[in-house]
Order: C-alpha cells, then structure tokens, then sequence
C-alpha cells in the first residue's frame, strides 16, 4: 500500500483539506504504519487514554493504554514511556486518573447524548484553566506530555520489529 499526498494530487493554488485516517487495528489484530519519521507511525490497537493529575490538582500528562487493559489508580506508581523519548522508562504517581475516552457512535448507533455547544466550550476552558501556569504561560511554555503504557510499547516494538 502506498499513500499520495494532498500535494501531489491537489492544485496548490486551490483550497483542499489535508486529513488523515490511521488504520491501528484489521478484524481484531493491531496494526502499525511504517515509516521513516517516527512521529509518523502508528500507535497500534484499540486504546483508551487517561488524563494524570498531580497534588495541586493540575494535568500532568495523558496516558494511552491498550482498551483491554485495566485502569490506572490513583496512588499507583506506573512505568510509562513519553512519546519522543520512547527509549527510557519513567515512572509517576498519579494522585488523580480521570479516563478521557468516550464513546459516543458504535456500529453506526448513537450510544450517548452528544453534548451540546455550550457543554463542550465550558468543559474546554475548565480544562485550560486546570493546566499548571508552566504549560500556560505563552513564553516557553512547557510541553505537556503524551505517554504509553508499557504494555502498549511493548505492542508497538513487536509490530515494528516483526514488519519486514
């Protein structure tokens, strides 16, 4: 398989919307996309992703995990990798997990009441407002990070190594 990209098949003096659909799981098996940018590749398999607080009650980092596997608990120490540094182990405690994954469509049914307009612009400000002033601030902000749990890299390094 081979993919195009909006330049090479769009007129660039035309608008054109860029989007992108990554595949991570076929009838069940978790897949990954190949390529060279690693910021690119895929992060295989169905997930479910986690917001970590610390003790001030600020985020601190989201953390992806495979759908299958049980939730983190507060007061437990994970060993999880950050994307961009998936070469070293870290570890944290969360003092709070709040799950972010929400399943609104399955099989083409509507399974929860989406929220409305108003529901989802207060929960996007009460979510900024929580941040830490470190990730606010607008000079040198300081990243916030995405991470996987080991059992999802562990998953990933699999499918990596095992592609031809």
């Amino acid at each position: 398989m081979i993919g195009i990209g909006t330049n090479l098949v769009t007129c660039p003096l035309q608008p054109s919307l860029g989007c992108v659909y990554k595949l991570v799981e076929v009838n069940g098996s978790p897949c990954l996309k190949l390529t060279e940018d690693e910021e690119k590749m895929t992060i295989p398999g169905m997930k479910t992703i986690y917001r970590l607080y610390d003790a001030a009650g600020h985020p601190f980092m989201d953390l992806m995990a495979l759908e299958e596997e049980p939730s983190p608990s507060a007061g437990q120490e994970l060993g999880i990798r950050v994307l961009g540094r998936l070469g070293e182990t870290t570890t944290v405690t969360p003092t709070t997990v709040e799950p972010l994954h929400r399943i609104y469509f399955r099989d083409g049914q509507m399974c929860e009441p989406l929220p409305s307009l108003s529901e989802v612009r207060t929960h996007a400000q009460v979510s900024l407002n929580l941040l830490s002033p470190a990730h606010r601030q607008l000079h040198e902000p300081q990243p916030y990070p995405v991470a996987m749990t080991e059992r999802l890299h562990r998953l990933f390094l699999e499918l990596r190594q095992g592609s031809p």
